[in-house]
């Protein structure tokens, strides 16, 4: 396993980006849980960040890719609307413990 950063490190409703050896995360904390996803839109293989650690949301919390408009949901990474509608961004193993996050990488 390997730290991350500490769980306060990521604000609430914001994300964190992080090299790991597959490239990049995309880190989001949530009230009772930490998600991460490989930071890569399926439509075109693009980042889901704009600049570093600076993501775009919808409203209703949704992720929202900056190139093409794609949402996805933070839980479950299933694109509900957009140029991939049904396509779901690839799931990164993390962890909480003692306050941090962790990579479970293998």
């Amino acid at each position: 396993m390997r730290k991350l950063c500490e769980v306060d490190e990521i604000v609430m409703g914001a994300g964190r980006e992080f090299r790991c050896a597959q490239g990049f995360l995309a880190v989001f904390r949530r009230p009772d849980s930490v998600h991460a996803w490989l930071n890569v839109c399926p439509h075109q293989a693009r980042s889901l960040n704009f600049a570093p650690d600076e993501f775009l949301f919808t409203g209703e919390g949704r992720l929202v890719c900056p190139h093409h408009g794609a949402e996805f949901d933070l839980a479950s990474g299933d694109c509900l609307d957009g140029p991939c509608k049904g396509a779901s961004l690839t799931p990164v193993p993390v962890m909480i413990k003692d306050g941090a996050v962790w990579l479970q990488e293998d």
